[in-house]
């Protein structure tokens, strides 16, 4: 695990000044791998790495060359089949220096050109560059674990695990793009391809670059496609396979040359991998919880149950909320650009917390995109029960009243979310529920008319259409998987991770498992009001009876207390008349009467604030 940087010039320097350049580009990450760091540089091309050694201590230091010396990689991941690939390649007649999965890469590459990405089964994002014929190729991983970020023009082409090394290492304009604000203030998060910054892109989950002399060329290497998967229909066999592949994708992701432990929440997925761990492990697992003095944002309670029952060697560390608000600076700005999914502030101090015991922690993510497991999913069995409530009642007392509470809970918020999804179609719905910030109407009325570039609506519409030959909740599900999952949530566990130095594996992103997620019919995920139910019924013998009937709760932290208390002056600061109108980017008058509705308490305005609020904390670092 690390970070890697590179850049290919369209003209010649000296290797000495190109390898000032990548070791600039390095600096700014060591976090990402503060074991050691390598590079590669010639008169034309660079290749960066920090690495966080997690296997092959001794010998895997990169960068790796081929026997020949004629091509060379950096890589940022783990490969969790790598031993297997290696003995088919040996058979082959390659030879190996290293017992590192990068090596196994690199002459995968050398093998089977970049047909090699189909056999590899992990996270990664890597580089290859090929000395003889001066072609870079450039990949991540299926699910997007691994972040990379790339800029080219008449000049360079340059690359990067993360946004820093190339806007503070290269002289190149920040221009905002206004299609990924507009992305920004609809999702709190800019989903690839775009980023804040116009001209400099993410590379999409599953893609490939190869860049040669100036060409430049992308491809899709993988993706679900809904004309080519075959519905397994037979509820015994999903889950007999859902085992297997679950127990299978666990045990890999536990070779470690390092200490290794579980992110533990108390929910159902983290519960899974908890209980599979134990079972395979002859040592207690390590597991990491934090606990919230708030009550209602704590699970932690939860976690002690699921402990317990697999006998972990259990650590909890619970959260005291001003020191959330003296770290929030440097949680913000490892983003590099806007980012406000506010479960990034517990993910960042549970890394922490972990990072004092273990080097890898394996965590339950994804399963509720592969799963059906938010709420959002039942939206149309409760916007139908809404509806049939008659509209006067409707509209003169629920209404009113709901709209008084204060949503600081997720019930709270939920309900808003079905009540303004009441009649609209189906896909109007799910768009409307990916909105966590501001929705078209909104934007609006929050962004000058020059700034107004459509919200979010394309991209989640592209990926909604894309496998229409799915059922309505499947075709929801790839939609959160190419976009909350590799916009939001994986972001947020890979930058707060790596800024603790601490590497994490998520075994429901291995490749069988999301393959046969999406070959399962709807109703085995959802039965009635009861979500995730294969997941549940599969591994019931792992899960306490005390957490099966619990609904989820997720990493929420009390941000309109904070507006009021903490973040008031600054939160104020930032949304000034005299800041507003020197950015030029933000109506006013609107933004007035959002913090007046707040302060009196008449809206809770918590979450446009915090996506304002982030913004603004972005913006004075690099306009100011």
């Amino acid at each position: 695990m690390c970070g890697i940087n590179g850049f290919v010039l369209e003209k010649k320097a000296s290797a000495d000044e190109n390898k000032n350049i990548i070791n600039k580009m390095n600096s700014f990450i060591i976090y990402r791998g503060p074991d050691s760091d390598g590079i590669y540089a010639d008169d034309k091309v660079a290749l960066g790495m920090r690495r966080l050694s997690i296997i092959d201590l001794s010998t895997g230091k990169q960068p790796i060359y081929n026997e020949y010396g004629t091509k060379v990689i950096v890589f940022n991941g783990e490969i969790y089949n790598f031993k297997g690939l290696r003995d088919e390649l040996k058979s082959k007649g390659h030879k190996f220096k290293t017992k590192s999965d990068t090596e196994v890469i690199l002459h995968s590459y050398e093998e089977y050109g970049t047909k090699c990405l189909e056999k590899l089964n992990g996270m990664f994002a890597f580089a290859i560059y090929d000395i003889n014929s001066s072609e870079m190729f450039i990949a991540r991983d299926r699910a997007g674990e691994k972040p990379l970020y790339y800029y080219r023009d008449h000049e360079k082409f340059v690359f990067a695990s993360e946004l820093k090394s190339i806007i503070k290492t290269f002289d190149i304009k920040k221009e905002i793009n206004k299609k990924a604000l507009n992305q920004y203030f609809s999702l709190t998060y800019i989903p690839a391809p775009l980023t804040i910054f116009e001209n400099i892109y993410k590379l999409e989950a599953g893609s490939f670059i190869l860049y040669k002399e100036g060409k430049f060329n992308i491809e899709r290497y993988w993706d679900i496609d809904s004309r080519k998967v075959d519905i397994i229909y037979s509820y015994d066999e999903c889950k007999r396979r859902l085992r297997e592949a679950l127990f299978n994708s666990v045990e890999q992701k536990m070779i470690s040359d390092v200490p290794l432990g579980a992110f533990l929440s108390g929910g159902i997925d983290s519960s899974i991998m908890v209980g599979i761990m134990s079972k395979l492990s002859s040592r207690p697992v390590e597991t990491f919880t934090i606990g919230f003095k708030i009550k209602e944002f704590d699970e932690s309670d939860r976690a002690e149950i699921v402990s317990r029952s697999n006998k972990t060697n259990h650590h909890v560390h619970f959260l005291d909320y001003s020191h959330a608000v003296e770290e929030l600076e440097n949680i913000l700005e490892t983003f590099d650009e806007p980012f406000a999914d506010s479960s990034s502030i517990p993910t960042y101090f549970v890394s922490k917390f972990a990072a004092q015991h273990v080097k890898v922690v394996l965590t339950g993510d994804a399963g509720d995109e592969l799963f059906a497991g938010y709420s959002k999913y039942m939206v149309n069995y409760y916007s139908d029960l809404y509806n049939k409530v008659p509209r006067m009642l409707r509209k003169n007392f629920i209404e009113p009243l709901v709209y008084k509470m204060p949503d600081r809970s997720s019930i709270s918020r939920k309900v808003r979310k079905v009540i303004e999804s009441t009649g609209k179609n189906l896909f109007e719905k799910r768009r409307e529920l990916m909105f966590l910030g501001f929705n078209g109407d909104r934007i609006g009325k929050l962004l000058k008319a020059g700034n107004i570039a459509g919200d979010a609506y394309d991209i989640i519409e592209k990926a909604y259409n894309r496998n229409s030959e799915f059922e309505e909740l499947t075709r929801t599900l790839y939609t959160d998987f190419k976009i909350v999952l590799e916009g939001d949530m994986l972001v947020k566990v890979d930058r707060m991770s790596m800024l603790n130095s601490i590497e994490t594996r998520v075994p429901m992103l291995d490749k069988n498992v999301i393959e046969l997620a999406f070959s399962m019919p709807p109703d085995f995920k959802i039965k009635g009001r009861n979500q995730k139910f294969i997941l549940k019924d599969t591994f019931k013998d792992l899960i306490p009876n005390e957490i099966l009937g619990k609904s989820k709760r997720g990493f929420a932290v009390p941000i309109g207390e904070w507006f009021k208390g903490p973040l008031k002056n600054m939160l104020l600061k930032f949304l000034s008349k005299e800041f507003i109108l020197e950015q030029g980017i933000f109506e006013y008058e609107y933004i007035k009467s959002l913090l007046e509705d707040h302060f009196a308490e008449r809206v809770n305005n918590a979450y446009p604030l915090w996506a304002l609020f982030v913004f603004q904390n972005w913006y004075r670092k690099y306009y100011n």
